[in-house]
């Protein structure tokens, strides 16, 4: 499948996600959610490498609050990938400040990960090691580089 079609399926995706949290109670958002907290609104939705799912192996979400500033990146996994070896995601701005959540103990999501860049770009890097869901389990690793996105 081409990327522009992944990408247009990843953000049909994220807005389904983020129409299902509407119903969620606020508390429960933050923790099964992986939500970035109240006033970050969705930018974008990133498919994870190429991979067997209309997103790949998961999909990055950029949510930005125009009150902070700020910028909140999160790495979810695809139902059909089961991460075997952990995920991290990182975003950075290209007026120098950074945010890493690389533990990669995570097998649901990583991050959020938080970054001012108000006036400024942003860059997200993210990574997820683990299986198809039916596959003969080979072991491979998917990752993204938006590159620098979403400047101003």
């Amino acid at each position: 499948m081409n990327r522009i079609l992944r990408r247009a399926l990843a953000i049909g995706t994220g807005v389904a996600a983020v129409s299902a949290l509407a119903a969620v109670p606020a508390e429960a958002q933050t923790v099964s959610g992986g939500s970035c907290g109240a006033g970050y609104y969705q930018q974008d939705a990133y498919p994870l490498g190429d991979g067997e799912g209309a997103t790949g192996a998961g999909v990055i979400f950029l949510y930005y609050s125009s009150s902070t500033g700020k910028n909140c990146a999160i790495l979810r996994r695809d139902a059909n990938f089961l991460v075997t070896d952990g995920m991290d995601i990182s975003l950075k701005s290209s007026n120098g400040g950074s945010d890493v959540d690389g533990q990669r103990a995570y097998t649901q999501y990583a991050g959020p990960v938080y970054v001012s860049a108000r006036g400024a770009c942003v860059q997200i890097n993210a990574h997820v090691t683990g299986v198809w869901k039916g596959s003969a389990y080979l072991v491979s690793t998917h990752s993204e580089n938006t590159g620098w996105v979403h400047c101003g």
